[in-house]
């Protein structure tokens, strides 16, 4: 079932789409070609007149936007409920000067490709299952990126608005971005390349469901962190303010995000396949799972899962045998050489142990979680 996926990334990355920009034809060809994927998979029409369509004004310079919207009726008792899988499809359309255009391959067909893949899946393994089960609802978010990001103007947010009965009846919202580039551009190693971050389960009761699945496929490694840790991005940025339990699914930022670069050829297509996979899978757990798992807590934190995380990072950086060996002991200061990189591992130790005595780190030593971050950044990217 690769192909397929291959198919639907490069078709989304192409000139017929021209940058997939909100209110273009380029946006129009990838519209109808969701659409007819989403009929495809056995996903319904979300409903209204419209069907798969939710078309939204207010844009600046009169742009119509349109969100594509999906249904995978659930059964019993819980098919009221709802949870919404998400990839905004929208890009940033043709480059300023010349026929060249952004292909957004990475950012966001790849994802799109994830969840139309994983929907499909999901609809065959729960065919004559569960007598009770959520509604999966299959999004394809307008407007995302900028000028319209992290604004009124975001599909999200009209999506929000405009469906005041469905947003009580949400559970979850899964958003996926950023997928599928493989890191390092070929220098960093195959243990680095599986990698991918699920960020936002300490608000609610899923991320022990999580730790669960951790090795549901093989050679995938989901990666839990908090959602303090990085700066706030994405169509979940909006659900936040909801109220609304979630999880932003990512592999983070890459040399080619918002370039001409963001290409087809160059996605990791075995390892998309294996989050599809993962994400079909983690839908048939959550979607009959005990509500009270998902109960949203703003204040929700779990600085141990984000410290594990890390923990495994640096554990595979200090592996890796393309690092030479005096950067590796500069790195882990265990030697006397001077360094701000010095003692990682023994501050990530300190803070896991702090973690299991106070329950939390402290706020001068959860500062340093972002220096972290921005360190194994550099190396991956």
């Amino acid at each position: 079932m690769i192909d397929s996926i291959i198919d639907m990334v490069h078709f989304l990355a192409s000139r017929e789409c021209s940058g997939r920009r909100t209110g273009t034809p380029g946006s129009a060809a990838a519209r109808t070609y969701i659409i007819d994927n989403m009929m495809r998979a056995g996903i319904h029409p979300f409903g209204g007149i419209n069907g798969y369509m939710h078309q939204f004004t207010g844009l600046p310079e009169g742009v119509i936007g349109s969100n594509i919207i999906g249904l995978i009726p659930g059964k019993g008792e819980l098919m009221d409920r709802f949870i919404v899988v998400d990839a905004h499809y929208d890009h940033l359309g043709k480059y300023k000067t010349g026929l060249r255009y952004y292909p957004g391959a990475d950012d966001n067909a790849a994802a799109i490709a994830a969840i139309l893949h994983a929907a499909k899946l999901f609809i065959e393994m729960e065919s004559g299952q569960e007598e009770q089960r959520r509604s999966i609802i299959v999004t394809c978010f307008d407007a995302e990126e900028p000028p319209y990001f992290n604004s009124e103007h975001m599909g999200v947010v009209h999506f929000c608005k405009d469906f005041p009965e469905i947003i009580e009846r949400i559970d979850l919202a899964i958003i996926l971005d950023l997928m599928a580039h493989r890191m390092g551009e070929g220098r960093v190693p195959e243990k680095f390349q599986e990698i991918f971050f699920i960020i936002g389960a300490e608000k609610s009761g899923i991320g022990t469901i999580i730790d669960e699945l951790y090795a549901a496929v093989d050679n995938l490694s989901p990666m839990r962190m908090g959602a303090h840790a990085i700066p706030p991005s994405g169509d979940y940025v909006p659900i936040q303010q909801y109220n609304l339990p979630f999880l932003f699914m990512t592999a983070g930022k890459f040399n080619g995000y918002h370039s001409c670069y963001d290409t087809a050829e160059k996605l990791d297509y075995p390892k998309l396949e294996s989050i599809s996979n993962y994400l079909a899978y983690l839908l048939s757990v959550l979607s009959v799972a005990d509500p009270d798992v998902f109960t949203y807590n703003r204040l929700g934190e779990d600085d141990l899962a984000t410290l594990h995380t890390l923990e495994d990072i640096f554990e595979r950086m200090d592996e890796d045998e393309n690092i030479p060996k005096k950067q590796k002991r500069f790195i882990w200061g265990n030697t006397n050489i001077p360094s701000k990189f010095g003692n990682i591992k023994d501050f990530l130790q300190r803070a896991i142990q702090q973690c299991k005595t106070d329950g939390s780190l402290d706020h001068n030593e959860r500062s340093k979680i972002n220096y972290l971050i921005d360190v194994i950044s550099k190396y991956m990217h």
